[in-house]
């Protein structure tokens, strides 16, 4: 089960993003600055003692923040993703798998191995007659979502390949970009805690 945020470092994570965008108005708040957002959120719940850390600039594929919690230590990867409102999935990017040079059997081996779930948060931009507002969701995504794929049914499709897994996640391997992994999950398959506009 993904780990959850309570509502407290809910409440924090988007009282910081209020101070963000009175800031900055132009766009989102970024995948590493939500990162470090999310690690002082998960902090200010001084009732749970759970203890996150956060390493700047890191792109570990196990976790993108720590939390020790009564002495276990659990992973989260941070992304932020695209919500797709026509066709209802959330498109997120994940690791570039160079290093497997192109072998579908070590590349469909490293993307069944369970690592630690996600919290996507999409973000939308508004611009309503009150002028410029932000919305952002946060998703849970348990890891077994994004497993369940052979390394005999990679298809090829134009410049990439892709297959389906048995839960409707469509999986596009992108040669060009570094052999970058992309998912797109049925909303469904997600749970949503929260949604606000800033």
């Amino acid at each position: 089960m993904p780990y959850r945020l309570t509502p407290r470092m809910i409440q924090a994570f988007r009282e910081d993003l209020t101070r963000y965008h009175a800031l900055f108005t132009g766009g989102r708040c970024q995948a590493w600055e939500q990162e470090e957002l999310l690690t002082r959120a998960i902090n200010s719940d001084h009732k749970t003692k759970h203890h996150a850390r956060w390493t700047e600039g890191g792109h570990d594929d196990y976790a993108d923040i720590e939390v020790r919690i009564n002495g276990s230590t659990i992973g989260i990867q941070v992304k932020s993703g695209q919500v797709q409102p026509r066709n209802e999935t959330l498109s997120l990017s994940g690791h570039r798998l160079t290093r497997f040079n192109g072998d579908f059997e070590s590349i469909s081996k490293y993307l069944n191995e369970k690592t630690v779930d996600i919290i996507s948060i999409p973000y939308r931009k508004l611009d309503t007659q009150q002028g410029r507002q932000h919305e952002y969701t946060i998703r849970y995504i348990d890891i077994e979502k994004l497993t369940g794929v052979f390394p005999e049914q990679w298809e090829q499709h134009g410049s990439h390949y892709q297959q389906e897994n048995y839960h409707g996640v469509l999986f596009k391997l992108v040669p060009r970009m570094s052999w970058q992994i992309w998912w797109k999950i049925p909303l469904i398959e997600t749970e949503q805690a929260a949604q606000f506009v800033i």
